[in-house]
């Protein structure tokens, strides 16, 4: 409205300085005006109808991105279930094959022993076979581990022969209750196959659902940032932590007994030392002060330099999740990017969302955590390699769903596992340093 009184007035005094008020001009400069109005309100309806638009339409996608943020909470868990069902199936499995491995070394020990008693019986027969009424044991006889438990029983066998009856009797028993144990763990797997199987429907549905949702998204040319991994990268991502988790625990053991060792060393040094200085009648000490290692930091330590552009906690959802859940560090591209803390290398390389990405799994006071680089230029560490705090993991850069040269750095308390609407098994970086 001010701007419409400016160009008025503007005009009105052109008007004046021309030539006074002609009535010609002055109806001119009415139908102008009139003009100008009309525009002005045409331009606030579009203005106001294409707000509504919007408004409407940012509520539709705000719909579509809770529905997605719902669906990933729920993927999390169906993709960890399976993971999980996939690992029981390979326990029950390999414990299927120990049984069967084991029934057969039984079967073998049994039929040694049998043919042991076949000859130890025989002898008896021909040494004194009149005083015992054979025919009675053996047509009594269901088969021949009936035949040996009722001679066992009316105590017809002698007593240096009891320990070889004895001890096919605990090898039968073994047998049979391996053999039971086999069946029930063929049961369990049948069961364990068929909730594998439902589990792994309702997975495949839920992807077709996100899939399509992220589709309608996309459609409206929104960007959606998503770092749910597929099943096969999560399931590699869990075999990998348990791995790591394993190899963590064995160096900390390694490391623990190198250092109780060079104590132990130290000590005896020092104890000749001093036994040496003694029988010289030396009093001057000449033992070497010990200075101690530069300190790493805390527990975990800033992965990168750079300026803080996104803290962790809640989002906007502009870019698809609600809950932001690590650092955002942002500098030049090559920037070097450091080890968080010691630890071992699960992934390494080309990720969907993240780009090139490094997760780090540490065992720290017995704690398991999970730390994770994204948007890389580069990487220099691969899968499976032991990296120290303060190590070169690779550079700063742009790469999967990122605007801009990032280090995107999320700390986890125990294994890899993502939201977008919560802070998850996250914690917030920044209380680290």
């Amino acid at each position: 409205m001010g701007n419409l009184k400016k160009f008025a007035a503007t005009v009105t005094l052109g008007a004046l300085l021309i030539g006074g008020t002609s009535p010609t001009y002055a109806a001119s400069l009415t139908e102008k005006q009139k003009k100008v109005q009309e525009q002005r309100q045409k331009n606030s309806s579009e203005q106001s109808k294409a707000n509504s638009s919007i408004q409407t339409r940012e509520q539709a996608i705000s719909k579509e991105q809770q529905e997605i943020n719902k669906l990933d909470a729920e993927l999390q868990d169906v993709i960890n279930d399976v993971a999980q069902k996939k690992a029981e199936i390979r326990a029950t499995e390999e414990k299927i094959k120990k049984l069967e491995e084991q029934i057969k070394k039984y079967e073998a020990k049994m039929k040694a022993q049998e043919k042991l008693m076949k000859d130890r019986m025989a002898t008896m027969q021909k040494n004194g076979g009149s005083s015992v009424n054979w025919a009675e044991f053996i047509f009594g006889s269901k088969n021949f581990s009936d035949l040996i438990t009722r001679m066992i029983t009316a105590g017809t066998i002698q007593e240096n022969d009891q320990q070889i009856f004895e001890e096919y009797e605990a090898t039968k028993e073994k047998l049979a209750k391996a053999q039971a144990e086999l069946k029930a763990e063929r049961d369990s797997l049948v069961k364990q196959k068929e909730a594998l199987e439902k589990r792994q429907k309702e997975l495949d549905q839920k992807m077709k659902e996100r899939a399509a949702k992220i589709k309608k998204l996309e459609a409206e040319k929104v960007k959606f940032e998503s770092k749910l991994m597929s099943l096969k990268e999560m399931e590699d991502t869990l075999k990998a932590q348990e791995k790591a988790i394993q190899s963590e625990i064995e160096a900390q053991r390694r490391a623990e007994e190198a250092a109780r060792r060079a104590a132990a060393e130290a000590a005896a040094a020092k104890k000749q030392q001093n036994s040496s200085s003694n029988s010289s009648g030396s009093s001057a000490s000449t033992s070497t002060p010990v200075t101690s290692a530069p300190a790493t930091g805390g527990m975990f330590q800033r992965p990168a330099s750079g300026r803080l552009t996104q803290g962790w906690g809640p989002a906007s959802g502009i870019h698809g999740y609600t809950f932001h859940n690590g650092l955002d560090i942002a500098a030049p591209v090559g920037t070097p990017i450091y080890a968080s803390a010691t630890g071992t290398v699960i992934r390494a390389g080309w990720g969907g969302a993240y780009g090139n990405h490094v997760m780090v799994t540490h065992v720290i006071n017995g704690q398991v955590w999970t730390t994770v680089y994204a948007h890389l230029s580069s990487v220099s560490v691969k899968a499976g390699q032991r990296v120290s705090q303060g190590q070169h993991l690779g550079g700063m850069g742009s790469t999967g769903n990122s605007t801009g040269s990032h280090l995107h750095f999320e700390i986890h308390r125990g294994g890899y596992s993502w939201s977008s609407s919560s802070a998850g098994n996250t914690v917030n970086p920044a209380s680290f340093f």
